[in-house]
């Protein structure tokens, strides 16, 4: 008999696979007409069912929590594994606490079953990603979020930071600006990289050349924010593209400080679209990343490994949207 495709029952039933995966494992929530619709159909294809998985255990990390955009990806792909039947337990490595590595090395103890890692040491194309190759070598299951390892076969899942830093310029430049800045985060960081070649290209493309004042490296904090935003109107910008929405708000507080109303004095635009874009003051023009579909990927990336389907990995890369605002407007 062939193994079971969760995805191709699914189809063929027209429910999701986490109908099918509850069905699989013998889980409450599921209609007995569903049920019943579930089994006829793996009979059909003369597929059989993997013995049900009690509770599968998974490790979801994020690098902090105090940007707010990781919280709420590892929360909305806590909440995907959930109806998978799979129980998640999310941990922050910061610079003060527990490091990536540290929390690895700990869920491998205690016999993790599977792994969400989101921009750890991936997001790095210069770090030593020595462990991920001996997570693989181990037969642990897991999902990259961010970036990914050079030819590690693992399933990627990302949005395209380059188009979403493409698409703020664009904007920017239909409402009239020219001197556009750029507050990127970290230069190391692939998602950083990916933003400062989108702008980059879509600059040149407008106007022929990228003004190098217009680029302010910094990190991924309100501070960090406030002072690229500093810089920037320093150089003459009239507009802004911060690498976060958390960045954003802190080139709000840049452009208060120097006496520039938003947007009339500056534009700015944010990443992310988190919950602080929509309440700030004023509300923040953002490129919005996909978090519910970006979660789904992830969550059935991983429970195919979790269930030993022998799937190929797959680089999921997501569309980013512009969610324009009152942040941005025409320049003075």
């Amino acid at each position: 008999m062939a193994r079971l495709s969760v995805r191709t029952i699914a189809k063929r039933v027209g429910v999701s696979a986490a109908t099918v995966s509850r069905v699989l494992n013998d889980r409450p929530g599921v209609a007995e007409e569903t049920r019943t619709r579930v089994l006829q159909a793996m009979r059909e294809q003369g597929m059989v069912a993997p013995a049900p998985v009690s509770q599968p255990f998974v490790g979801i990390i994020v690098p902090e929590l105090d940007n707010p955009v990781f919280p709420l990806l590892a929360g909305a792909i806590e909440t995907k594994l959930g109806g998978y039947g799979v129980t998640a337990l999310i941990g922050s490595s910061t610079k003060q606490g527990p490091t990536e590595l540290d929390y690895i090395a700990s869920l491998v103890r205690q016999r993790i079953q599977g792994l969400v890692l989101v921009s750890g040491r991936h997001a790095n194309p210069s770090a030593d990603h020595g462990f991920y190759w001996q997570l693989h070598q181990q037969q642990v299951p897991m999902v990259l979020v961010g970036g990914h390892v050079q030819d590690l076969p693992v399933s990627t899942v990302t949005t395209d930071e380059a188009a979403g830093a493409a698409m703020a310029v664009s904007h920017l430049r239909a409402l009239g600006h020219t001197r556009i800045g750029l507050a990127g985060g970290q230069g190391y960081l692939r998602p950083s990289q990916n933003r400062l070649r989108g702008y980059g290209r879509e600059m040149r493309r407008w106007f022929g050349s990228v003004d190098d004042a217009l680029y302010a490296e910094t990190d991924y904090s309100l501070t960090g924010g406030h002072a690229a935003g500093l810089r920037l109107i320093e150089a003459g910008a009239t507009a802004v593209v911060a690498g976060s929405d958390l960045m954003a708000l802190g080139v709000l507080a840049a452009a208060r400080q120097a006496g520039l109303p938003v947007p009339g004095g500056l534009s700015v635009v944010g990443y992310d679209d988190t919950y602080l874009a929509a309440h700030s003051d004023p509300p923040l023009t953002t490129v919005r990343q996909p978090v519910e579909q970006m979660a789904a990927a992830v969550a059935t990336a991983l429970w195919e490994r979790l269930q030993g389907y022998h799937t190929p990995h797959v680089d999921h890369v997501f569309p980013p949207a512009l969610v324009a605002r009152a942040s941005t407007g025409p320049p003075a």
